[in-house]
């Protein structure tokens, strides 16, 4: 693993922790304070945004995880992966592809996301 991967899978188990305490601490080691995140259907600024914006994507989506779907590719600053969002039985309702870009500290400076297959009724 390097430490691309390493961040992107923090950056999972953010989206994926329902402790609000835990998914802030996640959070704060994995974004820049000063981060922002977008993609077609929402946004998010700073640790408190992105902590907003993941906690909208769990009551929309209870017991719904988000899971790397390929390697994640990267050189420099710079790094990209695909994603799934899997039912609890395991059936994926979403599917993107995101892309960044990594702060003087390695941490998400921005995330810009692409959805390649939307969930019904979005």
């Amino acid at each position: 693993m390097n430490a691309h991967t390493d961040l992107v899978d923090r950056y999972f188990d953010a989206w994926n922790e329902t402790d609000g305490a835990r998914r802030r601490e996640l959070i704060a080691a994995t974004w820049a304070a000063d981060a922002d995140y977008r993609d077609p259907l929402m946004a998010g600024t700073g640790h408190d945004g992105i902590d907003a914006m993941i906690r909208v994507v769990q009551e929309r989506f209870a017991h719904h995880t988000f899971r790397r779907s390929t390697d994640v590719d990267g050189f420099g600053n710079r790094l990209r992966f695909s994603w799934e969002l899997v039912t609890p039985a395991g059936e994926a309702i979403a599917k993107g592809s995101d892309f960044g870009v990594l702060d003087a500290h390695g941490r998400l400076q921005t995330l810009t996301g692409f959805l390649d297959q939307e969930p019904a009724g979005v």
